[in-house]
């Protein structure tokens, strides 16, 4: 079934190709092949992504589940915006007041990323969510390390507030922001975790595959565990500490001989 972006994409063809010819611009055969190498990269990603992450993409969009009383909230249609979509950063009066003007006058480049995982119990949650970030080396944040604490600090204005980071759902709507607000963005390459094929859990850790597959096969007769000594006492005096002789026991026989061990017995479960 074709997608809505490539249907799109077709649509916008068929109308370049049955304008006049001079209204066949070069800017508009140059979106079409923005949009077909888009539709490329967006399809070369979806290959790569295993298949719970496209069962998981797919219980959370939008109207996946239509047996149920409540839905997903079906997101509202973006606005039309102007061709230069950075005009409405311009008539907003906010725009001004929230956002200072850098001293040197160059423009506010914006890193959109996901954000890092992190030693938790969900460490993976994080990435969900896509980021402006205004405090990425390599743009206009130009950050230092503080050598004697480790502190981190910047020239960004818009980084020092850590609420600033907007979060989005995914990086479609982050650049549909920055564009509105009239910034310059680089969007990083997307965070895309494999899951093994081998079928491999958590429980495989204490219980490895091959002993849980001979106990499923053999049943009360699996002799996995099996011990010759099971049952009998162990006990052993140890030695000194420069080995020249048994350490002293306390009691009225602290010098009798040791005891020989019982017999082992393996009692079959």
């Amino acid at each position: 079934m074709m997608s809505l972006r490539a249907g799109a994409v077709a649509l916008r063809r068929v109308s370049v190709a049955r304008a006049p010819f001079r209204s066949a611009t070069s800017k508009a055969l140059a979106q079409i092949q923005i949009d077909e190498d888009n539709d490329k990269a967006r399809a070369a990603l979806e290959a790569e992504k295993s298949e719970v992450q496209r069962y998981k993409e797919h219980m959370e969009a939008p109207g996946s589940l239509p047996h149920t009383v409540w839905d997903n909230m079906v997101p509202l249609p973006d606005p039309d915006l102007p061709e230069d979509a950075a005009e409405i950063a311009a008539l907003d009066p906010a725009h001004g007041r929230q956002e200072p003007l850098r001293p040197d006058g160059q423009p506010r480049i914006v890193t959109i990323r996901q954000q890092q995982a992190r030693v938790s119990q969900a460490p993976t949650d994080l990435e969900r969510h896509w980021i402006i970030s205004f405090a990425d080396d390599g743009e206009y944040a130009e950050n230092w390390t503080n050598p004697l604490m480790g502190w981190v600090s910047g020239a960004e204005p818009m980084s020092s507030n850590m609420d600033l980071q907007l979060a989005f759902e995914n990086a479609q709507d982050a650049v549909y922001f920055a564009k509105k607000r009239g910034w310059k963005y680089v969007v990083e390459e997307p965070i895309l975790r494999y899951g093994r094929s081998d079928d491999a859990q958590y429980q495989d850790n204490f219980l490895p595959q091959a002993v849980a597959a001979q106990v499923r096969r053999e049943r009360t007769k699996c002799d996995v565990w099996h011990r010759t000594e099971a049952g009998a006492s162990h006990y052993m005096r140890p030695l000194k500490y420069h080995g020249d002789g048994i350490v002293a026991q306390h009691g009225p026989n602290g010098d009798a001989p040791i005891a020989p061990d019982v017999e082992g017995q393996y009692k079959m479960r």
